[in-house]
């Protein structure tokens, strides 16, 4: 069954009233001219008597048609009214929907859990960078070793030829980056402290989360 909306058909009936009262206030207007020229030509006949009464009736058509034009746009007032009706009930009942549906949505969204699976990427994430840094380092010292001495020396000539066309006394640059002996390592001994050092932080970065 359809339900029935008592506001629309407030509108549809005023309307209705409203065209039927403009219709009707577009025949007397045409009677009264009518009743007017039959006055006028009866004063022409020196039929004075009709001519009253014609012009009689000419002056209540025409009270009558603005009569009738009043209530139409008293009408169309109501109708303008209606429709505000109509656009605030719709408003407040869409309104009403997004409502129940934010609430619905606020419902099935588990802040916990979600907040949890935030911090594990995180925490992920962490554990990745520490990794990807530490493979890096190995990497790097793998590359020195398997170059030998001779691979130091073509990168120890070409930096020369770079600071000769720069201007720069390279002695000084070798002496401020020149490591002790006793920090250079094997690639085993690398391999294990970089192993421990990752160990630690990723046991201490799951401690804090």
């Amino acid at each position: 069954m359809v339900r029935r909306d008592p506001v629309f058909e407030a509108r549809t009936n005023v309307h209705m009233h409203m065209n039927v009262l403009r219709k009707e206030a577009g025949r007397a207007g045409k009677t009264s001219d009518a009743e007017q020229r039959k006055a006028e030509r009866s004063m022409e006949k020196r039929e004075f008597d009709i001519a009253r009464i014609h012009a009689g009736s000419a002056i209540r058509e025409k009270k009558r048609q603005i009569k009738l034009k009043q209530e139409a746009a008293r009408a169309e007032v109501i109708i303008n009214e209606l429709k505000a009706v109509q656009s605030t009930r719709d408003t407040a009942f869409t309104l009403a929907m997004a409502s129940r549906g934010l609430d619905a949505a606020s419902k099935s969204v588990n802040l916990e859990n979600l907040l949890a699976h935030a911090n594990n990427f995180l925490a992920r994430s962490e554990d990745f960078n520490i990794a990807s840094s530490a493979i890096e380092g190995v990497a790097q010292g793998v590359t020195l070793q398997e170059g030998g001495a001779e691979a130091q020396e073509d990168v120890d000539r070409l930096l020369q030829q770079l600071a000769d066309k720069a201007g720069v006394d390279m002695r000084l640059a070798l002496d401020q980056d020149a490591a002790p002996k006793e920090d250079i390592k094997d690639v085993g001994q690398a391999d294990a402290e970089v192993e421990d050092v990752l160990g630690a932080r990723l046991r201490a970065l799951r401690a804090a989360t």
